[in-house]
């Protein structure tokens, strides 16, 4: 039996100008999963998501993790929490090395100095653990975007992170970065990590995804094992009728 380890319940967010983004949404996770959440566009998939990093605030709503209540208020909460987020756009200094920001948050001092040294080496340390083949004193501007998606991702695991949101994480990669991207993400589940991959690719969501939570007008419309659904069937419940393929 899988163990949840999150859950967030009649979650719902309205903005100012009155659109609802999420409508008492449910969603859960087990432990070492990959979890698709699929919807059109404006399903309010990533709306949830920010809510779960502390970057919105529901007017209802709580979140379970291991059974118990927790308060979520701000991005911090949730990195101490285990939740690392991977946004679309990535929030990287491109004049800076990629040990620079990798650790940035959590950056090691010495002699109330900046210890780049220790930066380099806690760097290397989080790439040859997860196997991401970096070098750390490359400067981010003359990286490809699929060696920026890798920083992103160190960027949460050097925090700790068991629960990582990928946010349309192969919207701007090649098809041989998306590859080299799932291998990563299936180490990751390997070694107990929690995946929730935003996307509306379906054919990857196929692939990679244990389980689908399927959103239309933010409004969950079922959770289901990905063996147990075809391309077809998720985009019946995305849209809400039958599409011919």
């Amino acid at each position: 039996m899988a163990k949840e380890i999150l859950r967030m319940e009649d979650v719902t967010k309205i903005y100012d100008n009155g659109f609802v983004a999420n409508k008492n949404v449910t969603f859960w996770l087990h432990e070492s999963e990959i979890l698709a959440l699929v919807g059109e566009n404006g399903a309010g998939k990533t709306t949830l998501m920010k809510v779960l990093f502390g970057l919105e605030t529901p007017q209802t709503g709580k979140v379970y993790m291991d059974g118990k209540e927790v308060k979520i208020l701000n991005t911090l909460d949730a990195i101490e929490k285990g939740i690392g987020m991977v946004h679309q756009h990535f929030m990287l200094i491109p004049s800076l090395t990629v040990a620079e920001n990798v650790v940035l948050g959590v950056e090691p001092m010495k002699n109330g100095l900046f210890d780049f040294k220790k930066a380099v080496e806690m760097t290397e340390e989080v790439a040859k653990k997860y196997n991401f083949n970096i070098d750390p004193m490359a400067r981010v501007s003359d990286l490809s975007v699929g060696q920026m998606q890798k920083i992103e991702i160190m960027k949460v695991l050097i925090k700790g992170a068991k629960i990582i949101i990928m946010d349309e994480p192969t919207a701007v990669l090649t098809p041989q970065e998306t590859e080299e991207l799932f291998e990563r993400l299936l180490e990751l589940k390997s070694r107990g990590m929690t995946i929730i991959f935003i996307s509306h690719k379906l054919n990857e969501v196929k692939r990679i995804s244990d389980r689908i939570t399927v959103l239309k007008g933010g409004v969950t419309k079922g959770t289901y094992l990905t063996r147990d659904v075809s391309e077809e069937d998720i985009s019946n419940l995305m849209v809400g009728r039958e599409i011919s393929f």
